[in-house]
């Protein structure tokens, strides 16, 4: 495999880390912003739940006391209408009596009535925040679930990816460790690894029939790296890595 090539997919397994990487993140935060959400909702439905049952609990509570007062009104009637029985002289008084009085337990019958109905309207509420709550809280812990599960998938993803990069720049450590150091760019990097590959050396004839660059660019690129990276063995007439590098890195 060339060097140019090489590099190429190194280059495009960094991209894709740093892309994954990036939304994988997204995703992780996107999917932690809904679960407090959702969370939120599900605390916020006790309280609103308690509110409710309260609620109900007062409308009993009033509606009791006014069926004690119709019971209340209904002896009052009934003793008024004895009382007319009696008092033939204040018939007229207690007529008018007896007309309010039963004037006002219709009054409280129509207010239990329209309590009646607005407690089986809480009940009704009551009953479907709860069903909202028991769904809420199902979606809450199946998402905390599936959150987990994806968020452990897109590590292990980028744990792989990461491990294929360090497999890369381990395998072409001597290539890797010049780049990084400014000492070459692309096509120095070329005639390095061509050279690297001959222990005994290549003469500038034999580099120029491997590497992909025109002919006419191999010696300014060799002269580039000599005393740096790349020594002339003058018996020999061949270039070769020089000794401490080598030793280090080959």
């Amino acid at each position: 495999m060339s060097i140019e090539k090489l590099n190429e997919i190194m280059n495009d397994l960094k991209t894709g880390i740093e892309e994954y990487a990036s939304r994988s993140s997204s995703t992780i935060v996107n999917s932690k912003a809904i679960i407090d959400s959702t969370a939120n909702d599900v605390k916020a439905i006790p309280e609103y739940l308690l509110t409710l049952q309260n609620s109900i609990n007062e409308i009993q509570r009033s509606n009791n006391e006014l069926e004690e007062k119709i019971a209340n009104v209904k002896q009052a009637t009934d003793t008024v209408t004895t009382e007319i029985e009696i008092n033939e002289s204040n018939k007229s008084d207690l007529l008018e009596t007896e007309r309010k009085k039963r004037a006002q337990k219709e009054d409280l019958e129509r207010e239990i009535s329209e309590l009646q109905e607005k407690k089986v309207q809480l009940d009704n509420e009551f009953n479907e925040v709860a069903a909202i709550s028991s769904r809420k809280e199902q979606e809450y812990n199946q998402l905390q679930i599936s959150s987990k599960e994806e968020i452990t998938r897109i590590n292990q993803q980028i744990s792989e990816a990461t491990t294929r990069v360090k497999q890369a720049e381990s395998e072409n450590k001597l290539i890797v460790y010049l780049m990084d150091s400014g000492l070459m760019d692309v096509p120095e990097a070329e005639v390095v690894a061509i050279v690297s590959s001959y222990p005994n050396g290549l003469k500038l004839d034999e580099i120029k029939q491997k590497v992909n660059m025109p002919p006419v660019r191999v010696q300014p690129t060799i002269n580039n790296l000599l005393e740096t990276v790349l020594e002339y063995d003058i018996p020999s007439d061949s270039y070769r890595i020089i000794e401490t590098i080598r030793k280090e890195f080959l």
